[in-house]
């Protein structure tokens, strides 16, 4: 098939698996976009999922253009960003159990209850927040510098090969969680269930605190 640009058509080809593999598998983003989904519906919830897709794009630029790896060289900035990471996914594990069950749509439309009071109060993620949750996301920064060290080819214009790199994860990554988006809005369906719902929700939870934890795994 020849070249594309300074990419051969294997490269991209393997650029794309390692953007799908990477992007649908579940992680601190999925599962908040899932959690989101369920909660606020997919159009609300838009914003998160571009500020997540967009926001680890700008991310993987920097990583491709080598700006990303000054950090690594500086001395336990390691360490520090799996701290970071770890205290914001456990935060974020607390503020999930603390709302309680997710609620169904007609609960968050007209709320009775003090519980369903606060979740009305609830807000989704902006674009802003999400874009900036990247640099605190040890699996986004594994993703970032995976993708300049294997699959960014070493010949041709940085500018270009990185446009590419960066639009090819855009991509794929906003349609991988998209799925995520749309599995946690199914789920919303079934939050007329008490029972079910609260089990989804600390299910939801337990793989939140796992996240964390698997940081330092």
């Amino acid at each position: 098939m020849g070249n594309f640009f300074y990419f051969t058509s294997a490269s991209l080809l393997a650029l794309i698996g390692f953007a799908f593999v990477s992007s649908i598998t579940p992680g601190p983003n999925n599962l908040m976009l899932l959690y989101s989904g369920a909660r606020f519906g997919a159009p609300r919830t838009l914003p998160h999922l571009l500020g997540v897709s967009l926001g680890f794009g700008l991310m993987l630029a920097l990583c491709c253009f080598g700006i990303a790896g000054v950090f690594w060289r500086v001395p336990h900035a390691q360490d520090a960003l799996k701290i970071a990471g770890c205290a914001y996914m456990l935060w974020l594990a607390f503020k999930l159990w603390k709302n309680g069950a997710l609620p169904a749509a007609d609960a968050l439309a007209e709320p009775i209850l003090k519980h369903n009071r606060n979740a009305a109060s609830a807000r989704p993620m902006t674009f802003i927040q999400a874009s900036l949750f990247q640099y605190v996301n040890p699996k986004a920064w594994v993703m970032g510098l995976t993708v300049p060290a294997a699959y960014l080819p070493d010949n041709g214009h940085i500018w270009l090969n990185t446009s590419i790199a960066t639009a090819v994860f855009i991509i794929v990554n906003f349609l991988c969680c998209s799925t995520w988006v749309q599995g946690g809005a199914l789920l919303q369906k079934l939050m007329h269930r008490p029972a079910l719902a609260r089990g989804i929700n600390g299910a939801i939870v337990l793989l939140t605190v796992y996240c964390a934890v698997a940081v330092w795994l």
